[in-house]
């Protein structure tokens, strides 16, 4: 029969009997000894070593009143080694001999966190950095949104490893009496240091530690907002040089082979300068350009933690070339201002007598043989093209078409022709060198829906207006091909110029009133369109109006 002794071993209460009390206390004796030699953290270690050993034997116990046997303890030993097998000196702290690995258990690490240690918890579970898993985090929050309550709700059901037993669990390290030594003293030696470097006069506060942790909280999002600006701007960088380099010998190309210069369109006053063209054009592709070689290599900086540059001379050749391409582009840019500030015209009116019964139905006609367009529309762009015996010509489509209340019994045709140059005297040359036909046949006014000039004039800003008089009384039926090129007619209805086309309309007092539109109803400054292309509404009041259109694209308000 044996005496049954009570113990307090690591916080936890047993019933232990004389021999396997007399046979643990032996044990914590010989490991205490074997400390001896070195008294650094002694303390902790039999702490750990004994907590170890409460949760070993609490395992092997059901209930709170039945005895620790001597079978127990060998049990126990069996598990944390014997004493006499482990020589703990420097050699073997600074050349540790590879252990077994066991299972790893998930916990928090609460001596590596920012907010609870569920990264770098996670991290030491699944063998990758903390901080590739606090990245994780980021974009898991970013993506799908999730991320903040995942990891709240770790940080509910995650232990945090607070002893060293469960530290070495985290790690998947044995949980015996040399890796608690050797973690005891690791945690030492981190402290001593911590202490020598700490300067007692400063005492942080429970409030000072709540504000360092949001302080890393922002630290770790401008580190990852500087990482993604990085990216971006390398991104940017990169698509805006290569870009730059593919205009450039795409622009070459095309002008060395001759063809499909008119898809090109270059600014005019790199064609107009004294400086040659292509000395321009490269300074026009150095400024754009040299802008981003700096952003690409800033990018670079901020994704890498080795500094890159170019060197001094480097920077400050790109730097003065890029000044020198912008002074060229300004001073041709002022050079071409100058060169076309004066503006001119060249009018002539074509007078016609015509029936006021009779319908002037107004139609405009492209060329397929200059330029083959599938609509005919108006447009400012200049395109070379060859007449008949071969010359070349600059072919453009920007017309304009008015119709006016005529002052007489007779029509009237004004075609205004105008141009830019350096004076007025050059520029009313250079309108008079536009080209532009029409003709008048039993009440069909048949205009030209483009011009045409020679090749010199391409910066000259060419541009035809077509302004028809027509008498009170008249009738005029605009041709569905002038949709495009009518220019603010003034109209009874307050039609849209678009609107007007393939509507018969009578030349009042007021100006053009249409005979034909659907569902007509004016009253005082209301005016209401109903018909098959929608819901126009027109309402004024005094200096102030509104236009409201409703039609299958949607409400349009004016």
């Amino acid at each position: 029969m044996n005496k049954t002794i009570n113990i307090n071993l690591g916080g936890i209460f047993f019933h232990i009997d004389e021999i396997a009390y007399t046979k643990l206390k032996r044990y914590l004796d010989a490991i205490g000894k074997s400390l001896n030699d070195d008294p650094q953290g002694k303390d902790e270690i039999l702490a750990d070593i004994e907590q170890r050993i409460s949760e070993l034997l609490s395992e092997k116990i059901s209930n709170e009143r039945q005895v620790i046997n001597e079978k127990n303890i060998d049990e126990v030993i069996a598990v944390m080694g014997q004493p006499e097998d482990y020589i703990y000196d420097d050699e073997l702290f600074q050349e540790p001999q590879p252990k077994k690995r066991t299972a790893k258990k998930m916990y928090r690490d609460g001596k590596d966190k920012i907010l609870g240690g569920v990264s770098s918890g996670l991290g030491y579970y699944f063998g990758i950095d903390a901080a590739w898993v606090r990245i994780i985090w980021i974009l898991i929050t970013l993506i799908f949104g999730t991320g903040i309550l995942v990891y709240i709700v770790l940080w509910i059901i995650l232990p945090e490893a607070n002893t060293t037993a469960e530290e070495l669990e985290m790690k998947g390290e044995p949980v015996n009496i040399d890796n608690i030594e050797r973690t005891i003293k690791e945690e030492y030696a981190k402290i001593e240091e911590k202490v020598k470097n700490t300067d007692f006069t400063k005492v942080k506060s429970g409030l000072q530690d709540f504000i360092d942790t949001i302080g890393n909280i922002l630290m770790v999002l401008l580190k990852f907002i500087g990482k993604f600006i990085g990216v971006l701007l390398l991104i940017i960088a990169a698509s805006v040089l290569i870009a730059t380099i593919i205009g450039l010998f795409s622009w070459g190309s095309v002008e060395i082979l001759g063809f499909g210069k008119e898809y090109i369109q270059i600014p005019d006053f790199l064609g107009s300068s004294m400086i040659p063209q292509w000395i321009l054009i490269l300074f026009f592709f150095l400024s754009i350009s040299i802008p981003f070689i700096f952003l690409f290599v800033l990018g670079l900086n901020i994704l890498s933690k080795e500094k890159k540059t170019m060197g001094m001379t480097a920077n400050l050749s790109l730097l003065g070339v890029w000044i020198v391409s912008l002074f060229a582009l300004v001073f041709a840019g002022i050079e071409h201002s100058n060169q076309f500030s004066s503006s001119s015209t060249q009018i002539k009116n074509y007078e016609y007598d015509i029936s006021p019964a009779d319908t002037l139905r107004i139609v405009m006609h492209g060329n397929d043989k200059l330029a083959n367009r599938k609509f005919l529309y108006r447009s400012n762009r200049l395109e070379t093209v060859e007449d008949s015996l071969g010359n070349e010509l600059l072919y453009s489509s920007y017309v304009h078409l008015d119709v006016r209340k005529s002052s007489s019994d007779k029509m009237m045709v004004k075609i205004v022709k105008s141009a830019r140059a350096y004076n007025k005297k050059m520029a009313k040359d250079q309108a008079n060198k536009i080209q532009y036909r029409f003709q008048n046949n039993d009440n069909i006014l048949d205009l030209s829906a483009y011009f045409l000039t020679p090749i010199d004039t391409k910066n000259n800003r060419p541009k035809v207006d077509v302004i028809l008089y027509v008498p009170e009384g008249q009738y005029v039926y605009f041709d569905h091909s002038s949709r495009s090129f009518l220019y603010d007619i003034k109209n009874v209805q307050d039609l849209y110029d678009a609107d007007m086309v393939q509507h018969y309309f009578k030349m009042d007092t007021d100006g053009l009133n249409c005979t034909d539109c659907q569902t007509t109803k004016k009253t005082g400054d209301v005016n209401l369109k109903i018909n098959k292309e929608g819901v126009k509404l027109f309402i004024k009041d005094g200096k102030d109006s509104v236009k409201v259109k409703l039609d299958e694209n949607g409400i349009e308000v004016k």
